[in-house]
């Protein structure tokens, strides 16, 4: 029996005057063709590039801190954030029980999300003088608009969604609002970085990246972690009670630390660490209950179990990273300046690299359509659906490692282990988009052999009745 606010599939299996007939939405294949073009043409091409550049290695060094800030922007807001609002808007709807959001919608979505970040890949780092101003403007413009529908699209989803009291929906509320601040915070980027030849304030720029990372990015993972991953472990899901201390230390470490923007010297320090030591705080509690940290993903496919070392990757970086903060932050908090620089360094990249990359690939795997026919074929997984893990976990030791390193190793062995670091995550993203394209391309085949063993299931049921 159908309940009003069902989805089926289709062809239907109910009928029901309130029931919405489920339609393929192909549109997050976009989102995730533009945030890997953004990955390999971009962000972790520039942490290759832009280490050397600092060393003089190659061309560029009078443009570093350029291209310090376009690489992460371009990290955060293109490879992870276009995933992450591609996954959002589709997930969500399914999470809430609405129908799925219309290509109508979510192209135009998609194209005010990746405009600015092409740009920040080729004009932020080399435009000057007029060029760089128009370019910081219309970055903050467009970025702040696709934000703030974002928002707009989650928001009607949400709230004409199902109220169930379920962690998942309380994370994406707090991830909805935060993108519609992060809309305001892009659009004052936007004013602040053309007023300085297209580069923001340091600081500016660092609270941006953290506050991205926690709230935007960060709630939807936890959101989406805590309806599925404890399940594929052979667990229950956790309860709102379990989940709202993390939840609630988490989003008002993200608070402080954007408040500090509004402050300066002393105050805007001890804001700052104080938030990144709530935040650090939610962040090693988090995935022990929202994802999982130990154990084996019995109840999923054996295809599909190499998946899950991801996901387990992804979450013990996530504690790693919220061991560090909790450091840096008090430190921060207690000395009344910005403190413990190398921590924070590596949190950022263990974060970027561990919790946000890792769990991207290991999730495409275990949810994104594409990769359902995979899923369900037996075998032994192959070099390039296993190569992926080795050469992340490589980069994150790598990366965060140099960085805790700082004081003990020169400026130049740090700089080129960065280097090779980004190295490593860019082969591995580019193995993974090879993946994807290879799945896409079988999509057709894939549905037709889905089909045909469901007729064959039911054939062997209709046999045995």
């Amino acid at each position: 029996m159908a309940n009003a606010d069902d989805i089926a599939l289709e062809p239907p299996l109910s009928r029901n005057a309130g029931v919405t007939p489920a339609v393929e939405d192909r549109s997050y294949l976009g989102f995730i063709a533009a945030a890997l073009a953004a990955a390999l043409g971009g962000g972790f091409l520039m942490a290759v590039w832009m280490p050397l550049a600092a060393t003089g290695t190659v061309t560029g060094q009078d443009r570093v801190p350029w291209l310090i800030q376009a690489h992460g922007w371009v990290q955060v807001q293109g490879w992870a954030g276009l995933f992450v609002a591609g996954m959002a808007v589709r997930l969500m709807p399914r999470f809430a029980g609405r129908p799925p959001v219309r290509r109508n919608v979510t192209m135009p979505l998609l194209v005010l999300l990746a405009v600015p970040v092409a740009l920040r890949m080729t004009l932020q780092p080399w435009a000057d003088g007029t060029l760089a101003e128009a370019t910081a403007l219309t970055i903050g413009g467009l970025s702040a608009t696709g934000a703030a529908g974002v928002a707009a699209i989650l928001t009607w989803t949400l709230a004409r969604g199902r109220k169930a009291r379920e962690p998942w929906r309380y994370f994406a509320w707090a991830g909805t609002a935060w993108w519609g601040v992060l809309a305001a915070m892009l659009a004052a980027w936007g004013w602040r970085a053309a007023r300085n030849e297209g580069l923001a304030p340091v600081a500016w720029d660092d609270v941006m990246t953290w506050v991205v990372l926690f709230g935007p990015i960060g709630n939807f993972i936890w959101s989406v972690q805590s309806r599925s991953v404890p399940i594929f472990f052979g667990r229950k899901t956790p309860t709102w009670r379990q989940a709202v201390v993390p939840g609630v230390a988490y989003n008002a470490g993200a608070a402080l630390v954007a408040l500090s923007l509004a402050f300066e010297g002393e105050t805007a320090a001890r804001l700052s660490g104080s938030g990144l030591l709530l935040a650090g705080a939610g962040m090693v509690w988090l995935p022990v209950i929202a994802g999982s940290v130990w154990g084996r993903a019995k109840r999923l496919r054996p295809r599909a179990k190499p998946a899950a070392r991801f996901v387990l990757g992804a979450n013990i970086a996530a504690v790693v990273a919220g061991v560090l903060l909790v450091w840096a932050g008090a430190q921060t908090a207690l000395d009344g300046e910005y403190a413990e620089f190398a921590a924070r360094d590596a949190a950022r990249h263990v974060v970027g690299i561990g919790l946000v990359t890792m769990l991207i690939l290991g999730m495409a795997r275990l949810v994104a359509p594409v990769f359902a026919l995979e899923r369900t074929e037996s075998g032994v997984p192959k070099l390039y659906e296993r190569a992926p893990f080795w050469l992340l976990l490589g980069a994150v030791a790598l990366r965060g490692g140099s960085a805790l390193l700082a004081e003990q190793i020169s400026y130049d062995a740090r700089m080129h282990s960065a280097a090779a670091a980004g190295g490593m995550a860019w082969v591995a993203l580019a193995v993974f988009a090879l993946s994807v394209a290879r799945a896409v391309r079988k999509e057709s085949a894939n549905k037709q052999s889905l089909e045909e063993q469901a007729r064959a299931a039911a054939e062997r049921r209709a046999r045995g009745q």
